[in-house]
């Protein structure tokens, strides 16, 4: 166990006024701990920051309504974010800082990168894993920027102006599987309302119900549901169905200063003479997260007001081709897009790839990327689960119509084949269809390479190394197909899904270009139908970087899974996979037992291991999951009967 020492309670706080060079101005540290772990010796910093924006300053105008934004005393628009880092003590190991975007208040980096369990003030050695972060010199740096976040210890948050009086419009939806009584205006129950019913406008309201997402909307009348007292919920009696309201609000936050915090943040810590200089910074997002970082790179936010560079960095993570609501009136961050949830928000929306290319619906020719701001682009990892090319069109970033589309210089993109969202327990997993040995989750670890990765990211960053080559599937290797081209092995036995969650050409109104929504909901001009990867005899994922489970197969992860036993059974379910037992005789025509099973899983981790796919310290634990995955698949319980006709390649 690491040492401990506190040096500053949370009873004490203590300010500090910082150079008004950068837009960080003033810091108040609420604690200060200092821990041992593996002979490093760290401090872990927890307080809070606060921000002036010029709001004439070019680099900001990009931020929707800043211009009407309350102001100070100097005319700068002021906000605050509470801020978390964990770093080494000795300047001298600090070779650089990864900062998390949080999303939506959590802290994720520890559980992704050093295989630790959730820990909401991780301010000791036993809360950082194995310590992968540290041992590769960066610091770890938390800082609010999502205004609905609650305020709380266990939260990143911020509090951000708002433009009192201003009125407009906002809209929600929900995907109900049971009936329900009372449904929520903020996307979920743990983040604030932010923007409750404008009462005395509350008769313009509207909610419709749809069965299908892609099902004609039909209008729910008035008399059949009501606001909540608090204006922050509506009530009735809600059947299974997608329900879509649309309502008045006013004072909107300036949500857009997220993304300036988080540049200003990044900009702070490289400036000398602060508690918490690095060299370098590298920003990592993932899911929301990863998408902020895409809507970032795409409003030029990685200059700073300053002209200089925020993130030499980025590991954007499980953001597909989606941006968000992250900078727009009455936006709302968390809402995201999936197939069946939070439709139509402007996340899955054109431009996808980095490079430019030309929309064919509206003939503009543009990129995920700032034209001419070449010098500010971070070296940029885009990593993507299988569920992310089912169910966030993670296709649509390396190709345009039926062509590839390289990725830039500064680039790499990494397609972890055959993964969900996130890694699912094995305790987890549901039995969803006896007969074919179907369970509804996937628990292969991509989180693996994802640790290899970050060491690569580190590497190219700090000290120039370059990285892998960029591995996912194309057309061109045939190893990407569209999606009506697409087959499953006939031996799964199982119908494909009815479409992967799709983007979109949209008109949201004419004074969209200024952050302001007009059409709700927005006008569908086209939809662009992803590609997907195609799949190897057993059933998985060609194109991207194997694990070692499945270059070894003796089990099929699928990247997706039906909505069983729901409405809409044919759709997809959110962020979720499968997994597929197979019979005894399959996996015995392999393997004759589980020690040749093993020692070829090995060999097959060796050369994960080569390639750069895995650490070295991660060897064994690929092996712990194959002793796992052997004894899961050799439990058949009796329904689950022996080859059947139907189960042949």
């Amino acid at each position: 166990m690491g040492k401990v020492k506190v040096f500053l309670v949370l009873s004490c706080v203590f300010l500090f006024s910082v150079s008004t060079q950068a837009a960080v101005v003033k810091q108040k540290v609420l604690s200060k701990t200092a821990f041992t772990i593996k002979d490093m010796k760290l401090e872990a910093i927890s307080g809070e920051f606060t921000f002036h924006f010029d709001p004439n300053s070019v680099s900001n105008q990009q931020i929707v309504d800043i211009d009407i934004a309350p102001t100070n005393s100097a005319g700068l628009v002021e906000a605050k974010a509470n801020f978390f880092i964990i770093q080494h003590q000795d300047l001298k190991q600090r070779k650089g800082a990864l900062v998390e975007v949080s999303n939506r208040g959590s802290k994720a980096s520890l559980r992704y990168f050093n295989h630790a369990q959730r820990a909401n003030t991780p301010n000791k050695a036993s809360a950082l894993g194995d310590g992968l972060i540290q041992d590769l010199g960066l610091s770890l740096v938390w800082v609010g920027w999502q205004g609905d976040v609650p305020v709380s210890k266990n939260n990143m948050y911020a509090s951000l102006p708002r433009i009192i009086g201003l009125g407009g419009w906002a809209r929600s939806d929900w995907t109900i599987d049971s009936r329900k009584s009372l449904l929520p205006l903020a996307h979920h129950e743990n983040l604030e309302t932010v923007y409750p019913v404008d009462f005395l406008k509350q008769k313009d309201a509207w909610l419709t119900l749809r069965m299908g997402r892609d099902n004609l909307r039909s209008v729910v009348p008035r008399s059949q549901w009501q606001f909540s007292a608090d204006g922050k919920r509506i009530s009735g009696n809600f059947f299974p169905g997608i329900y879509e309201l649309v309502y008045p609000t006013k004072d909107p936050l300036v949500t857009g200063l997220g993304l300036a915090i988080l540049r200003d943040t990044a900009e702070y810590i490289k400036t000398e003479k602060n508690d918490y200089v690095v060299p370098k910074t590298i920003a990592f997002g993932v899911s929301q997260t990863g998408r902020f970082l895409r809507q970032f790179l795409h409003q030029g936010f990685n200059e700073t007001e300053n002209g200089e560079i925020a993130f030499d960095g980025m590991l954007i993570h499980s953001a597909g081709a989606g941006r968000g609501s992250f900078n727009h009136r009455f936006a709302q961050p968390s809402r995201d897009g999936h197939r069946m949830s939070s439709f139509l928000y402007p996340t899955d929306i054109f431009p996808f790839t980095s490079a430019r290319v030309r929309s064919k619906y509206t003939n503009k020719k543009v990129g995920l990327l700032k034209r001419r701001h070449e010098y500010f682009y971070p070296k940029t990892f885009f990593t993507n689960t299988g569920y992310e090319y089912w169910g966030r069109a993670a296709g649509l970033i390396h190709t345009h119509d039926v062509f590839d589309i390289a990725p830039l210089k500064n680039e790499r993109i990494y397609h972890f084949a055959s993964t969900q969202h996130y890694v699912e327990t094995p305790n987890n997993l549901l039995l969803i269809d006896k007969k074919s040995g179907m369970y509804r989750g996937n628990p292969l670890d991509f989180k693996l390479h994802l640790r290899a990765l970050l060491a690569h990211l580190t590497g190219w960053v700090v000290d120039e190394k370059q990285p892998p080559k960029s591995v996912y599937p194309r057309f061109a290797k045939q190893t990407l197909i569209n999606f009506a081209h697409f087959q499953l092995p006939t031996w799964l036995n199982m119908e494909k899904p009815y479409k992967p969650h799709t983007a979109y050409e949209v008109d949201y109104g004419e004074n969209w270009q200024q952050g302001v929504i007009d059409n709700q909901p927005p006008v569908i001009v086209a939809e662009i139908l992803p590609p997907v990867p195609k799949l190897d005899p057993n059933g998985h994922e060609l194109g991207g970087i194997k694990h070692p489970l499945i270059k070894a197969p003796i089990a099929t992860f699928l990247p997706w899974v039906f909505r069983y036993d729901l409405f809409a059974s044919n759709e997809i379910q959110d962020f979720r996979g499968a997994l597929k037992k197979w019979r005894k005789n399959r996996i015995l025509e392999r393997y004759a037992d589980k020690k040749s099973y093993l020692n070829h899983l090995n060999k097959m981790t060796l050369k994960s291991l080569a390639n750069g796919w895995i650490l070295a310290r991660d060897v064994t634990r690929v092996r712990q999951q194959g002793n796992w995955l052997w004894d899961w698949s050799m439990d058949q319980p009796d329904y689950f009967h022996e080859l059947a006709a139907d189960d042949s390649d």
